[in-house]
C-alpha cells in the first residue's frame, strides 16, 4: 500500500468509530477504545464540601519546635490558626501549635518563644507567661488581653481604630529593612500608650504622620523580653490578601459581573500597591523572632524561592478554544527561553453525542497515519496525545473553567467536557474564565474540594485600578507576591494556595480582541517596562516576589497587530527574566515546589556545645527540588563561620532578608543534619 493510501480495513475502523462507542455508551459495555464521554468522577467530596483533607483546624505540624503557637478557640477573632500559614510562608518552620486552654508549665518546657493569638486569659494562663518571660521566653501577643500590660510596658485605653496606617521607629534596629513608608492594616487595633517599652512601629496616616500611640512595642521583662502587637496581624493580613469579606458578591469595579478585584475596591490604597504591605509585616514578624532568639538558639528558615533565586516567573496564558497550532507556538516561545508554561484552556461545549464524535476524531488524528495527517490539518484541535506530548515536555494544559451560571453547574460542566475529551488529567492549578469569584472563599473552597492547590484569579485587571489623577497604578493587589493557603471566615485553613497574578496582557495591552480591556493602553514595550520594574523591586528592593504572568493565547490566532503586540510583550518579559537568571516556570512546577517547602520542617533543633548549633532538615520524599535554608549571620556577638551537611563542609551565600544578615545554603531535596558554628 501506498503511504499516501488508506487502506479499507483503516478506512472502515475510521466509519466504525462512532457507532460502535454510541453502541457502547448505550449499552454500558465498559469503555472499549474510549474511555466514557461523560469524563472522570469527580473527586470525592465534591461539589462544594469541605472534608477533613481541605482545613486544618488544629495543628498541622506535630513537630517539637523552639516556636509555640497559642490559638484561643474561645476567642471571638478565629484567625489565630492563620499564624501556622504566616510562619511557613517566612520559612520558620520549627514551630509547634497548641490549644491556649491546654497550656501547662510542661509545655513550655524547651520553648524559646510564644506567639499568643489574640483572646482573653485567666489568671493562670497569665501567671504561666509572666514566668515563662521572667525566665528568659520571648512572648509575642497578638491584640493582648489588658491582664499582660504590665509584662508588656504598654497602658492600653477604651479607645480603638477601626483600620489604618502604621510606619517603623526609624530608630529602631529591628525595624530596620522594613519599607518606611506607612502601611495599611486591617482589623480593630488597640490604642497602646508607652509605659516602659520600646516603640518598634507607630501608628500613623495615609501622609506618614506619625501619632502618639504605638502599634508594636518591645519590653524588658525580668530575664526574658515581651512584645506586643496592637492588632491582630493574622486577621489583617488575611483580609488584605483576601479582601473585605463585607464586599463579597458585590460588583464595585466598573467591570462586568463579580470578580475577586471586587473586594479591593477602596480597600488597597493605590498609592502603596507598587509595595508587597502584607509581606512587608510578616518580615517584621521576623525581625521580632530573630531579636527575641537572641541568648537562645539561632533559627533556621527556608528561603522563599528555589536555590538562590532573587524571584520566580510564574507563566501562564488561557486559551478560549484556540487551535492547537497556537498554543504549540506560545509554548515554543516559552521553551526557547529554557521556560515553562500553564495554558487554561476552554474546551467548546458539547452534548454526549458531540463528545463521541470528536474523541472518534482525535483516536484517528493520533493513531492513523495519513488520515490522521489530514484531520489534524483540517481541525487543529488539541488531541489526547498532542496534550502528552506538551506535558512531557515540562508544560501545564489544564481546565479554564467557565462560571457565568453558577461556580457548582461550571465546574462540572466543564470538568465533564475536559475529561470527557480525553484531555485529562485535570492538574493542580487553575485559573476561572473572566476571574468571576464567589463569596469571600467560597470559589477557593469548591476548587479545593476538585483537588486544586493553586488559584490564579487574584488578577491586576480593570478601571478600579486608576488613581484619580489618571494615573495607573501596578504592583501587589493583595499585598503579597508570595503564596499563602486560604483561610475562611470560621478560621479553617483550605488546601489551596492564593497567587496573584501581577501582570495581564489583557489589562496593559491594547488589541482588537472581543472583550479585551486594554484600560492603560500601552506599548508592549512600555507593558514589558511594567514587569521590569516589578522584578527590579523584587530583586534589588529585597521584595521577594513570584510575579504572576497572564499570556493569552488568543492574539496568536488572531494574528496580524494583536499577535505581534502578544509575542512582543511575552518575549520582552522572558528575555528579563532570564537575564535576572530567575526560574521561569508554570504554575504547575511553582506549586509542586510550594508544596515540598511548606511540608519541609526543621526537627531536634539544639546546641552541641557552646559553638555550634545542630538541627535536621526533614523533607517529603521523591522531588527534585532544591531548597535553600538560611541561618542567621550572627547570633549574639557571634558570628556564623561553617555549616555542615552530613558532615561535610557546604558552601553559602548572604541575603538580607528584611534587615537581617541570613547565610544560605543550598540542599538536594532529602533529609540532612545540619552543624552550624558560630564564634
Amino acid at each position: 500500500m501506498s503511504e499516501n493510501k488508506v487502506s479499507r480495513r483503516d478506512f472502515m475502523r475510521i466509519a466504525g468509530i462512532s457507532s460502535a462507542v454510541s453502541l457502547s455508551t448505550l449499552t454500558g459495555i465498559g469503555y472499549g477504545l474510549f474511555r466514557s464521554v461523560q469524563g472522570d468522577p469527580l473527586p470525592i467530596g465534591s461539589p462544594f464540601v469541605l472534608d477533613s483533607t481541605l482545613a486544618s483546624d488544629s495543628p498541622r505540624n506535630p513537630v517539637r519546635g523552639p516556636i509555640l503557637i497559642l490559638t484561643n478557640s474561645t476567642s471571638s477573632n478565629p484567625f489565630g490558626t492563620y499564624y501556622e500559614e504566616i510562619l511557613r510562608a517566612e520559612g520558620f518552620n520549627c514551630f509547634q501549635s497548641r490549644e491556649l486552654s491546654s497550656l501547662t508549665q510542661s509545655s513550655l518546657e524547651g520553648i524559646d518563644i510564644v506567639l499568643l493569638a489574640e483572646g482573653r486569659l485567666n489568671s493562670e494562663q497569665v501567671e504561666l507567661l509572666e514566668s515563662f518571660v521572667y525566665n528568659g521566653g520571648g512572648l509575642i501577643a497578638m491584640r493582648p488581653d489588658f491582664q499582660l500590660e504590665h509584662l508588656l510596658g504598654v497602658q492600653g485605653s477604651s479607645s480603638k481604630k477601626e483600620g489604618g496606617y502604621l510606619q517603623i521607629d526609624k530608630n529602631q534596629p529591628i525595624a530596620q529593612g522594613i519599607n518606611p513608608v506607612s502601611l495599611q492594616f486591617h482589623g480593630e487595633a488597640n490604642l497602646l500608650s508607652l509605659s516602659g517599652a520600646e516603640p518598634l512601629v507607630w501608628l500613623s496616616d495615609n501622609t506618614d504622620k506619625i501619632y502618639d500611640f504605638a502599634v508594636v512595642t518591645i519590653n524588658s521583662f525580668g530575664n526574658g523580653r515581651a512584645v506586643s502587637w496592637a492588632f491582630d496581624l493574622a486577621k489583617s493580613i488575611a483580609l488584605m490578601r483576601q479582601g473585605n469579606p463585607a464586599w463579597a458578591n458585590q460588583d464595585r469595579d466598573g467591570l462586568s459581573d463579580i470578580r475577586t478585584v471586587d473586594m479591593f475596591v477602596d480597600w488597597i490604597d493605590l498609592d502603596r500597591i507598587a509595595i508587597p504591605q502584607a509581606d512587608e509585616q510578616q518580615r517584621l514578624l521576623g525581625n521580632i523572632l530573630y531579636a527575641l532568639s537572641q541568648g537562645k538558639k539561632p533559627l533556621p528558615r527556608l528561603w522563599y524561592f528555589p536555590e538562590n533565586s532573587g524571584s520566580a516567573l510564574i507563566v501562564t496564558g488561557d486559551s478560549h478554544m484556540n487551535p492547537a497550532p497556537f498554543i504549540e507556538e506560545v509554548y515554543s516561545i516559552v521553551e526557547a527561553y529554557d521556560g515553562e508554561m500553564s495554558v487554561y484552556y476552554s474546551p467548546e461545549i458539547h452534548d454526549d453525542f458531540g463528545r463521541i464524535l470528536r474523541r472518534s476524531r482525535f483516536w484517528a488524528t493520533d493513531h492513523i497515519p495519513v488520515v490522521g495527517d489530514v484531520l489534524g490539518t483540517r481541525f487543529k484541535s488539541p488531541t489526547p496525545m498532542k496534550i502528552q506530548q506538551w506535558r512531557a515536555r515540562g508544560h501545564e494544559f489544564t481546565l479554564h473553567p467557565w462560571v457565568d451560571e453558577g461556580i457548582e453547574n461550571g465546574w462540572s460542566t466543564y470538568w465533564k467536557e475536559f475529561t470527557g475529551k480525553g484531555y485529562g488529567p485535570i492538574s493542580e492549578t487553575v485559573r476561572t474564565h473572566r476571574i468571576m469569584w464567589s463569596g469571600w472563599v467560597e470559589t477557593a473552597r469548591l476548587q479545593a474540594s476538585y483537588g486544586i492547590r493553586m488559584n490564579m484569579d487574584y488578577y491586576h485587571v480593570g478601571p478600579s485600578l486608576r488613581k484619580a489623577n489618571g494615573e495607573w497604578v501596578y504592583g501587589h493587589l493583595t499585598g503579597s507576591g508570595r503564596p499563602m493557603k486560604f483561610v475562611d471566615e470560621n478560621g479553617n485553613i483550605l488546601n489551596i494556595f492564593q497567587q496573584l497574578t501581577q501582570i495581564a496582557d489583557e489589562h496593559l495591552l491594547s488589541m482588537d480582541v472581543p472583550g479585551w480591556g486594554c484600560w492603560p493602553d500601552l506599548s508592549p514595550q512600555d507593558a514589558v517596562e511594567v514587569y521590569k520594574q516589578l522584578l527590579d523591586r523584587s530583586i534589588q528592593g529585597r521584595e521577594y516576589c513570584a510575579i504572576g504572568g497572564q499570556f493569552h493565547v488568543d492574539p496568536f490566532q488572531l494574528g496580524g497587530e494583536a499577535a505581534e503586540k502578544g509575542r512582543l510583550f511575552l518575549e520582552g518579559v522572558l528575555t528579563h527574566a532570564r537575564q535576572a537568571n530567575i526560574p521561569i516556570w508554570s504554575a504547575q512546577h511553582w506549586t509542586s515546589f510550594i508544596e515540598f517547602r511548606n511540608q519541609t520542617n526543621f526537627v531536634n533543633l539544639n546546641w552541641i556545645n557552646q559553638d555550634q548549633v545542630w538541627f535536621q532538615l526533614s523533607t517529603p520524599a521523591n522531588t527534585t527540588h532544591k531548597l535553600s535554608v538560611m541561618l542567621p549571620m550572627w547570633q549574639d556577638d557571634r558570628k556564623l563561620v561553617s555549616i555542615e551537611i552530613d558532615g561535610v563542609q557546604s558552601s553559602h551565600t548572604t541575603r538580607r532578608v528584611g534587615g537581617i544578615e541570613y547565610a544560605l545554603a543550598v540542599v538536594e531535596s532529602s533529609s540532612r543534619d545540619f552543624i552550624a558554628t558560630y564564634q
